[in-house]
């Protein structure tokens, strides 16, 4: 039965108002010449209000009902004449009888406080109701009688069944599912509830758990993430719908959780979360099962091109120190075949270069550089004897950047062959390089200011949409032959150098490489004769390093150069030896180390020690690991100088001028 609900204080307030009206008749009707018509008006009109009550209105004495208006015959089902004179105990459901004073309310009438109950009644089709009920004692025919008020709530009694059947179909969900579900004040973390998954993912008791607070299992990382994420929901920025995190459980177990939350708002803010949650511990170990795997089978492939490629210059080494020496036994000129070992020797040096990239670290050794000149040499290099030609565009007074040239020129010979091979029948490579100014608003992952672009564009097929995303990967490659390492250590390279690299493409039209260096204000050091002679020198130079092989050829290096030299093993010896010709005639005037010392005291412990002996110590740091952040920042750590293994007389006669020549201008500026 549907009927507008109406509260208990609106239908009393009806009822009140009723009686005021009735009493002002009453009393006008007293007041009133004609009392009797006046009293007639006030008895119409409260007919009138009382049949058209939007309430059901009984009048009960002796338990029989005297009076019905239209409403309660609705509710009921029947009709007055069909009323009357039955008790109303007759309508109530058995079961609300007992529950109910209402047999003594019936008899007593107004000789009784008003009672307020709930019920349900059988109407007339057999149907159950719900009513709520007020019963007042009044009198009727000058006898005692009970006015009763009735609300049908039938409605109302289905909707919080409704709800509570909602509610339990709700709970048995939250605690059967096959997920852990919590809910956490946002901005405590402290836990409202959980249900037993979640326990018994976490090993806490339900009370155990609801004393806890995100800041008790989540692990520090994903705490963090936590409420980064949280932080984003509330700026209303999006975010993904499954997150990963990493909690403690109370055995101090690791687990993994994805959880998907959603975050419940009052005044605008985030107040409560309610997560659902699955545990993917075994899935991550599973998938780092499955990636060291992969990376096994990965290192196999790299192996395998890397012993290939050095075989090939292992024999090529080999094969011109054999001819040199036959040339030298039949006193002709050895010159040719040493130079075509020596320049094989720096291709398996460039080589191992590109491997340290992939270590960890991989810090490149970086030094201001003007790099037009390293672009033409890479790229004429990486192009000759093909039928690719290359069209230059680089600005005259481009901007100086910090690179490690070695590692930089093997990004440009990567990008090159890559081009070449998209190319095999000819064509022409476009490079640009220009000065370029990145505002906030650009569309690059880098900060403001000044840069230099380098872009580079081949006339190739391109590349397919669908491996456009993956090129930078680690060993994804199409071709039939490589390891598919050379565009991800380009990108490793030019990231380790904060700057940037992007690629476009279309098929059929080519592809275009950006790259983008921060610009520097210092000044490139002048290289031009590093590279090709060796400078003489003087004084005494103590090496340090645990390979027999490496301390004879620095030594003879340093002889040929004009110093006097004096070698050890390790840190201990130096810091002695150091010690014992301090102030003599036969003290050091340079040291070079080497960084790594398996089993003994390395470079960077040795240093620390030698500057307390001596705060003036001139040392060098030399190292095959230019992986090493010590390489790279050497000034930091004490060092005045760097050479990098393996190295040529000329690179070691110039790093030991340089470091000499400046101490003694030190020298000389102090006596000033």
């Amino acid at each position: 039965m549907k009927e507008t609900i109406k509260t208990k204080k609106q239908l009393f307030d009806e009822i009140a108002e009723l009686r005021r009206k009735i009493k002002s008749f009453e009393i006008a009707a007293f007041n009133s010449p004609d009392k009797n018509q006046e009293l007639r008006q006030g008895e119409e009109l409260f007919r009138l209000l009382v049949e058209h009550a939007s309430e059901a209105i009984l009048v009960i004495q002796n338990e029989k009902i005297r009076y019905i208006n239209k409403k309660a015959t609705e509710i009921i089902g029947y009709s007055e004449k069909e009323l009357s004179s039955r008790s109303f105990i007759d309508f109530i459901h058995p079961d609300d009888r007992k529950l109910i004073s209402i047999d003594k309310i019936l008899k007593h009438g107004s000789r009784i406080a008003p009672e307020n109950f709930t019920c349900r009644i059988i109407d007339k089709k057999g149907e159950t109701n719900w009513l709520e009920a007020k019963l007042l004692g009044t009198k009727w025919a000058e006898e005692n009688a009970t006015l009763c008020f009735l609300i049908d709530i039938t409605e109302r009694k289905a909707a919080e069944e409704a709800l509570r059947i909602s509610e339990t179909k709700y709970r048995q969900l939250v605690e059967y599912a096959p997920a852990g579900i919590y809910e956490v004040e946002v901005t405590t973390g402290k836990f409202i509830s959980v249900n037993d998954v979640m326990c018994e993912y976490s090993g806490y008791s339900k009370e155990e758990f609801l004393n806890l607070t995100l800041w008790d299992i989540l692990k520090e990382d994903s705490l963090k993430k936590v409420i980064e994420r949280v932080e984003k929901m509330r700026r209303g920025e999006a975010v993904p719908a499954l997150a990963e995190y990493e909690l403690v459980t109370k055995d101090n177990r690791k687990l993994w959780i994805m959880i998907n939350t959603k975050l419940e708002y009052k005044n605008g803010k985030p107040v409560k979360a309610t997560t659902v949650c699955h545990n993917i511990t075994e899935k991550k170990a599973l998938e780092q099962e499955l990636l060291k795997a992969q990376k096994l089978e990965s290192l196999g492939v790299l192996a395998g091109g890397i012993g290939h490629d050095f075989n090939n210059l292992l024999s090529g080494i080999m094969g011109n120190i054999s001819l040199a020496k036959l040339e030298a036994e039949r006193g002709e000129d050895i010159m040719e075949s040493l130079d075509e070992a020596l320049r094989v020797s720096s291709k398996a040096s460039a080589l191992t270069q590109q491997l340290l990239v992939f270590s960890k670290g991989g810090a490149p050794v970086k030094k201001a550089a003007s790099i037009a000149e390293v672009l033409r040499e890479s790229i004429a290099f990486t192009l000759r004897g093909s039928k690719v030609k290359c069209e230059f565009g680089i600005t005259e007074d481009l901007w100086p950047v910090k690179v490690d040239v070695g590692q930089f020129s093997q990004v440009i010979h990567n990008l090159v062959i890559n081009a070449l091979q998209a190319m095999s029948k000819g064509g022409a490579i476009k490079l640009r390089a220009s000065n370029i100014t990145l505002e906030t608003v650009a569309d690059i992952p880098l900060k403001p200011g000044r840069y230099v672009e380098i872009t580079i564009q081949d006339q190739g097929n391109g590349i397919a949409p669908e491996n456009l995303p993956k090129i930078f990967d680690p060993y994804f490659t199409t071709k039939s032959k490589g390891s598919g390492l050379g565009l991800t250590m380009s990108y490793t390279i030019i990231k380790r150098h904060d700057g940037h690299i992007t690629v476009e493409s279309e098929v059929g039209n080519g592809a275009i490489f950006r790259i983008f260096l921060p610009a520097t204000e210092e000044v490139p050091e002048e290289t031009a004769d590093t590279e090709n002679r060796a400078v003489k020198g003087e004084g005494r130079i103590l090496v340090m390093d645990d390979e027999e092989i490496l301390r004879k050829v620095a030594e003879r290096m340093l002889l040929e150069l004009g110093y006097e030299v004096a070698c050890v093993r390790d840190g201990a010896e130096a810091i002695e030896m150091y010690k014992k010709t301090k102030g003599s005639e036969q003290a050091f005037d340079a040291v070079i180390m080497d960084l790594t010392i398996p089993g003994g005291m390395g470079g960077k412990e040795t240093i620390k020690k030698l500057l307390q002996i001596d705060p003036k110590a001139i040392v060098v740091v030399s190292s095959g690991y230019s992986n090493d952040p010590i390489m790279s920042s050497y000034e930091k750590y004490g060092f005045q100088g760097v050479v990098t293994k393996p190295y040529r007389i000329e690179q070691l006669s110039w790093v030991m001028r340089d470091v000499l020549s400046a101490a003694k201008k030190k020298r000389l500026r102090r006596r000033l």
